[in-house]
């Protein structure tokens, strides 16, 4: 009986921490705005509960860096003596533990005139205002796939220095023809037409 209870407290656990990290969350500090001189970081905390398992990530130019300081180093923008230094555009930075961690740019003045500061405050993981959390997060679309040059056969040669768009991308073609046809689908009326002409000026 007691290895059955024993059983059933480790399965108990191991749903509670799997529970935990489904519902973590990943916050891109300054959301769109990201970690950049000029933002107001407080009001980007404002109204967000960090919770022990999310993470926060700091994404930047590299002109900046991210310094994780003391209390104390923050207050005064005091880059001197970090806990610990980051660079490279992408850090992350997972909350462990309860508490207030504290980051600032290393770069002269952009702590102290820039507004590059942030203190996170996390919390012990609620169940109830994670999944909260995530009923409240708005929808967000599929990316934008980049723009793509058209492909090297876009168009194929026209007559008259014309070029006739192949597969409907934007080219010019002789009136009378749609601008997406291609050069074996031209209107048999233009085709007779360019034999007319060639015809008058060889007999001109």
């Amino acid at each position: 009986m007691k290895i059955i209870s024993g059983t059933a407290l480790l399965a108990a656990v191991a749903v509670a921490a799997l529970a935990a990290t489904a519902s973590a969350k990943d916050y891109t500090v300054g959301s769109s705005d990201q970690w950049d001189t000029y933002i107001d970081y407080d009001k980007w905390t404002a109204g967000k509960k960090f919770m022990v398992g999310d993470t926060i990530t700091f994404k930047y130019m590299p002109y900046h860096n991210v310094l994780e300081v003391t209390a104390a180093d923050y207050a005064s923008c005091n880059a001197d003596s970090p806990i610990s230094t980051h660079s490279g555009g992408n850090t992350a930075f997972k909350l462990t533990a309860t508490g207030t961690r504290y980051f600032i740019c290393g770069i002269p003045r952009h702590c102290l005139n820039g507004t590059m500061h942030v203190m996170i405050t996390t919390v012990p993981y609620d169940a109830a205002a994670a999944a909260a959390t995530a009923d409240d997060a708005p929808a967000s679309g599929p990316a934008q796939a980049p723009l793509q040059p058209p492909p090297a056969d876009a168009y194929a040669p026209g007559p008259a220095g014309y070029k006739v768009a192949m597969g409907g991308a934007a080219g010019k073609s002789p009136a009378g023809a749609p601008s997406n046809a291609p050069r074996y689908g031209q209107p048999v009326a233009a085709v007779a037409g360019l034999a007319l002409a060639a015809l008058v000026a060889s007999v001109a």
